[in-house]
């Protein structure tokens, strides 16, 4: 798979918000200006933040609704610092030292986040989900010795990317999806139709939805293999049309992404050598 352009500007992904504010004390007004920013340009920044995980959690209900989706209460961690910790609060990287095991690995592939959705019932899977990743503490590189950065794709771009005839027939289509959070033993694991071409519920702009390589086309529920096979070559026609946009992270940065809008991967980085803590908040917009 070959990425014929990455690239640190783009049109309209990535763009940096709310300058000078703190989040934890955020406005009526600035809550409105995020969100329709957000919407506008699928990935936003707001920089040079320092956050608890639970004024994290407090600006994301404020801003978004009071979502419950994921908010699991647990005994708190003796070897994170508990500014660290917050009930529907995730933490990724290496919070407890330099080690080889880094939680969030899964992100090291791309996706969309939309994790609660296809489990919960009586949620479309259509509806606005949106993840915001706090930069804590950053490598500085990642694997390949750049700058440690999230990629991102822009959908809306993609689809109008593809050739006429490729989009009619993406506007027939849809897949399975799965959630990503394997669930208990014995437990079924459930799954909601997506279409791969959707429309926006605030914008009304076209999007591709991928899923992950997890996604099975309706039609090919019992070919696995086909299915894993389709989704790899629609994602590199996908990807050899669009550029990516590369995030370079700064200590303090918040990003947040609508995943209607956009696909994303984390990048790998040497676990043993840097210590990376990023907070992670998913939450169902009200719009």
């Amino acid at each position: 798979m070959n990425k014929l352009l990455t690239v640190q500007q783009h049109s309209r992904l990535g763009k940096e918000v709310l300058r000078d504010c703190n989040l934890a004390s955020i406005t009526d007004q600035q809550v409105e200006e995020l969100k329709q920013s957000l919407w506008e340009h699928g990935v936003i920044v707001v920089r040079k933040q320092k956050l608890t995980a639970s004024q994290l959690k407090d600006f994301a209900i404020k801003t978004f609704g009071d979502s419950t989706i994921g908010r699991r209460p647990k005994p708190l961690d003796p070897e994170i610092a508990p500014d660290l910790q917050s009930p529907g609060v995730s933490i990724l990287g290496n919070p407890k030292g330099l080690s080889g095991e880094v939680a969030g690995k899964i992100a090291w592939q791309w996706h969309h986040d939309k994790d609660h959705l296809p489990k919960t019932e009586g949620l479309d899977m259509n509806a606005l989900y949106v993840v915001m990743l706090y930069g804590v503490s950053i490598p500085e590189e990642g694997t390949d010795g750049q700058p440690h950065t999230t990629e991102f794709l822009d959908m809306v771009e993609a689809y109008h990317n593809l050739d006429p005839q490729h989009r009619q027939q993406l506007e027939l289509l849809s897949m399975y999806h799965l959630s990503p959070i394997s669930p208990q033993p014995g437990v079924e694991i459930p799954r909601k139709l997506h279409p791969i071409v959707s429309t926006h519920k605030v914008t009304g702009r076209y999007c591709l939805y991928l899923g992950s390589d997890t996604s099975i086309l309706k039609g090919l529920e019992n070919q696995p293999e086909v299915a894993k096979q389709y989704w790899q070559e629609l994602f590199e026609d996908i990807l050899d049309c669009t550029p990516v946009y590369a995030h370079i992270w700064q200590p303090g940065d918040i990003v947040f992404w609508d995943n209607s809008q956009v696909m994303h991967t984390g990048m790998p980085y040497n676990a043993n050598k840097y210590k990376r803590i990023a907070l992670r908040v998913g939450v169902m917009a009200n719009s």
